[in-house]
């Protein structure tokens, strides 16, 4: 556990929530019906988390 701690897992986990959140509300906006623009939105949003850097061995 010492050796997790000291590998900033709370930054990882904060874009993991960050990106599931807007997949999810991808989701809803698609069953919702609305323009796809609005779903791509959160799509885009998921792919500019996933640029952010992170440390790989995580």
């Amino acid at each position: 556990m010492p050796r997790l701690r000291s590998r900033s897992l709370g930054r990882k986990r904060s874009l993991a929530l960050r990106e599931f959140a807007l997949g999810l509300e991808a989701l809803e906006r698609f069953v919702r019906h609305e323009p796809l623009r609005r779903v791509h939105e959160c799509i885009f949003g998921v792919l500019a988390l996933e640029s952010e850097p992170v440390d790989p061995r995580l």
